[in-house]
């Protein structure tokens, strides 16, 4: 059931999509590499970039941000300094620009980030400190040299996290160690499941259900969970078939309900990095849904 495969230049640690809501089948699938940089392709894995930049903990995008009077795709990542860097995809050029953030953005051991919530003018990410904590920052254009970067929320999280997704208001928060949690803006847990292995996380309603989707290295499965309860929904293999490769060692995933135009991503896409041979596979969303509801088929 993997619809596409990628090559990137080098191991991944982050992947992010970066939809268009006016034209669907031009949107990007960018991915942060271990040594620094990124690689960003069209969904039919044609490569649109590949751009120098520093090593990043985690990518978080925002696809549509209002900048300088147009409209740009945003990643976002956490240097091994603990701060907040922006990048701004250039798709005409096949490049990636750095974008100055204007604020005092630093975290110590930075671990992960994920985006939290947007609005008109703004986008907000949550970056995971390794002592246990979730700083949100909200990120403007007001018209300066950079952008505007200002912290709104602080969480406790019950353990140190490696990985996020925005769920409401809540944080999912995973690691390959501590487990599976849901927390609240005043840092209350509201679910917990300890002794899964979790390498990265994403949230979506599928087919009407609040679901988390993650993704374990260690299993080498794709784990579907109830996001209110965190009990297991159903597992996803992914085993080789005519034409579609397996997922063994899935470290780095990404999911998007937005349409990436035609019939097989019109629904939406989950985007996973493969350790076992270094590859980008992706799958229609569609086949994640029919997944939990059939109780979790083998594809």
């Amino acid at each position: 059931m993997v619809t596409s495969v990628f090559e990137p230049s080098d191991p991944v640690r982050g992947l992010t999509f970066l939809p268009s809501g006016e034209t669907p089948w031009t949107g990007l699938v960018a991915a942060a590499l271990s040594d620094g940089g990124f690689d960003i392709f069209s969904v039919e894995g044609e490569a649109i970039a590949s751009a120098p930049g520093p090593v990043l903990n985690g990518l978080a995008a925002a696809p549509d941000f209002p900048l300088r009077g147009e409209q740009f795709p945003l990643l976002f990542g956490a240097d091994t300094n603990g701060a907040l860097r922006g990048f701004a995809v250039i798709q005409q050029a096949g490049e990636v620009v750095e974008l100055p953030l204007e604020g005092d953005e630093a975290i110590e051991s930075a671990a992960g980030v994920c985006r939290y919530s947007a609005g008109i003018g703004y986008v907000e990410i949550a970056v995971l400190a390794e002592d246990a904590e979730a700083v949100v920052f909200r990120i403007r254009d007001t018209g300066g040299d950079g952008l505007t970067l200002a912290e709104t929320a602080r969480i406790a999280l019950p353990f140190a996290a490696k990985t996020c997704a925005a769920a409401g208001d809540d944080l999912i928060v995973g690691d390959p160690n501590a487990g599976l949690a849901r927390v609240d803006m005043s840092g209350e847990t509201r679910a917990f499941r300890a002794g899964v292995s979790v390498s990265d996380v994403a949230y979506s309603e599928l087919l009407g259900r609040p679901s988390v989707l993650a993704a374990s290295a260690e299993t080498g499965v794709l784990t579907v969970f109830d996001a209110t309860t965190l009990e297991t929904a159903t597992e996803i293999v992914f085993e080789e078939g005519l034409n579609a490769p397996a997922i063994a060692q899935p470290v780095a995933l990404a999911l998007t309900g937005q349409s990436y135009g035609g019939m097989a991503f019109s629904s939406g896409l989950v985007a996973v990095y493969d350790r076992s041979d270094s590859r980008i596979k992706l799958v229609a969303r569609e086949v994640v849904s029919r997944a939990v509801v059939s109780g979790g088929e083998t594809g």
